[in-house]
């Protein structure tokens, strides 16, 4: 892992070494790699700086004959597929976002080193599963 300060915040380069993946869709794990890629993903800030970590990642070939995913790519739990945040930036968005207004919760991020737009605040509050409360009160 390499590390770039910068004005506009901290970047890090990190290489994944693994040797084997596993098939999101049939869980057989493959030794047969396909090619490596780079995914840029933003991270929770240091010091109030942005972070970015450039990923070079891997994809696998699946080797199930019966799977119908041919190619697929790496996966990290800390990493949801196709995001380009981890999921601990995430949930601190999540929870500014619904502390306030999103146009005043943008302003809070970029001073907070999580640059995000009042758009993004509110795709993240559409796209967060709230749980059924149900009423003590009866309603007839």
């Amino acid at each position: 892992m390499s590390q770039t300060e910068a004005t506009d915040g901290l970047t890090y380069v990190i290489t994944s070494d693994s040797k084997t993946g596993r098939c999101p869709k049939c869980q057989h794990v493959s030794h047969k790699r396909h090619s490596t890629y780079m995914r840029v993903i933003d991270d929770l800030p240091v010091q109030g700086r942005p972070v970015h970590l450039y990923l070079k990642t891997h994809k696998w070939f699946c080797t199930n004959s019966f799977c119908e995913a041919k190619v697929f790519t790496e996966r990290f739990e800390w990493l949801l597929p196709h995001r380009q945040r981890t999921v601990r930036l995430d949930a601190a968005l999540r929870v500014i976002a619904f502390s306030t207004n999103c146009i005043e919760a943008a302003h809070v991020t970029r001073m907070l080193g999580m640059p995000v737009s009042h758009d993004t605040l509110l795709r993240l509050i559409h796209t967060t599963e709230m749980p059924t409360v149900h009423s003590p009160f009866c309603r007839h």
